[in-house]
C-alpha cells in the first residue's frame, strides 16, 4: 500500500527540498537563462533555448546558483541530545 492511499505523507529522498520551490526564470545579460525547477535542479539556457548547463541538489556547485534564486543550501540537522547520563546531575549554568 503506498503512503498517499493510506493518508500519509509521501516520503522524500534526503535530498529533496525541505520548502517548496515554483519554477522561476533568470535573464542573464548573454540572453540566456537561468530556470529553477520546482525539483530544485537549475538549468541554464542559452539564448535559442538550449540546456547548457545543469545542476542537481547533490552538486556541489549549486549553492553558487541557486543564491540568485535567493536560496541557501541547509545541511541536514540531527535532533540533538542531552549529554544526560543516568543517576548523575546536570551541570549548571
Amino acid at each position: 500500500m503506498t503512503d498517499e492511499l493510506i493518508g500519509r505523507e509521501p516520503s522524500r529522498s534526503p535530498a529533496s527540498p525541505r520548502r517548496r520551490l515554483k519554477r522561476r526564470e533568470l535573464e542573464l545579460a548573454d540572453g540566456g537563462k537561468l530556470v529553477l525547477n520546482v525539483d530544485g535542479s537549475i538549468h541554464h539556457l542559452d539564448a535559442h533555448g538550449n540546456t547548457t548547463r545543469t545542476w542537481t541538489l547533490n552538486d556541489p556547485e549549486w549553492p553558487h546558483e541557486a543564491i540568485r534564486f535567493g536560496l541557501r543550501s541547509q545541511p541536514a540537522t540531527v535532533a540533538p541530545h542531552r549529554g544526560y547520563v543516568p543517576g548523575t546531575k546536570l551541570p549548571r549554568w
